[in-house]
């Protein structure tokens, strides 16, 4: 039996509830909303004057992670570390309200999630819903490659079709409401749709008994490009200021295939210890995606340097001037040596 959506009730967002926290730390796993919220304080608020960043620890940062899970940016371990995955999560809710974008919660910050935190939820989205909510929802589906209208926070047909799609897609009911399981769903979907890719026709000349010469044209092959894994980028980043070592694999320091291999071996990919062997390894893509592999061509012809796409033209690799850290592909010395990008 189907189920009824009539009524548009709205539900209002409840908070981490007083003492949760309390006792042994433990992890938790973030998917499981139902374990997270007992419902206890309904009216939690962050104290402005407090200011949380990268390294801090402790109940509020697990409040903060809860919290930004809650709100569909966060989908980690909620383990009370302020952490790279914190921070990217917090960098995405301020630009989603357009805040300053620097990853750290601070007293704007916190006051627009108050703000947030209290605002009533409706049981879903449809056609004449606008908001930062649908804008949210536009931009990973636009990342998911369903939707390519535009990112204007307005739920419109072309936003409901892109919601049907993928609902259709993954078997969900397919309704074009952004139920709470489409959005947690969607949100939690770190793949993209593997882009197609054409093999080139190859025309070759075949010799016959009367020494003519006859062309033939083989069999142009479709491929699909694997899923991108994003999860790369929160063990990349845990790795930001590493130095830079020629021949190291270790975070004792890393150079630019190294620091590949090694971040993904931890998601059980094993890559080969040379940029060009990684250049061979992937399949290719017209534009890379969070987690794609970007190589470009530095010190010798063919790939010679390569690093980890993290969106917005940057890239995480081994600099080696400032070790582990982030690039951006728009500057004139890589963009010039731009080659191209894989998937794995």
């Amino acid at each position: 039996m189907k189920k009824r959506y009539g009524t548009r009730e709205a539900i209002v967002v409840t908070s981490l509830a007083a003492g949760f926290f309390f006792g042994a730390p433990h992890a938790v796993d973030a998917s499981e909303r139902q374990n997270l919220d007992p419902l206890l304080d309904k009216h939690y608020q962050f104290d402005t004057k407090q200011e949380l960043r990268y390294g801090h620890t402790g109940y509020t940062v697990r409040s903060l992670q809860f919290e930004l899970h809650k709100l569909n940016f966060y989908y980690e371990t909620i383990d009370g570390h302020y952490g790279a995955s914190t921070q990217e999560a917090v960098k995405r809710f301020q630009e989603l309200y357009e805040l300053k974008i620097d990853g750290i919660a601070g007293e704007i910050t916190l006051e627009k999630l108050n703000q947030v935190i209290l605002q009533p939820k409706p049981a879903f989205y449809t056609v004449g819903d606008e908001g930062p909510a649908v804008k949210q929802l536009q931009t990973k589906l636009q990342r998911l490659r369903f939707y390519n209208g535009l990112i204007d926070g307005e739920f419109g047909t072309v936003t409901e079709d892109s919601v049907k799609t993928y609902q259709k897609k993954f078997k969900l009911e397919a309704n074009g409401l952004a139920t709470e399981e489409t959005i947690d769903h969607i949100m939690k979907n770190k793949n993209v749709r593997g882009l197609t890719i054409k093999k080139a026709t190859v025309v070759t000349a075949q010799p016959r008994s009367d020494s003519n010469l006859e062309t033939s044209e083989a069999t142009t092959e479709t491929i699909e490009a694997p899923p991108v894994d994003a999860s790369v980028i929160s063990i990349a980043m845990n790795y930001i200021g590493v130095p830079y070592v020629w021949g190291g694999t270790s975070p004792n320091g890393f150079d630019c295939s190294g620091f590949l291999q090694f971040v993904y071996a931890q998601k059980g990919v094993n890559l080969s210890r040379t940029v060009s062997g990684i250049w061979g390894q992937g399949a290719s893509v017209s534009a890379p995606s969070v987690g794609d592999i970007v190589f470009f061509q530095t010190y010798k012809p063919g790939p010679s340097h390569a690093g980890i796409y993290l969106g917005n033209n940057k890239f995480i690799h081994a600099d080696s001037t400032d070790g582990i850290s982030i690039g951006d592909m728009t500057i004139n010395y890589w963009q010039s040596r731009y080659l191209g990008a894989k998937r794995l």
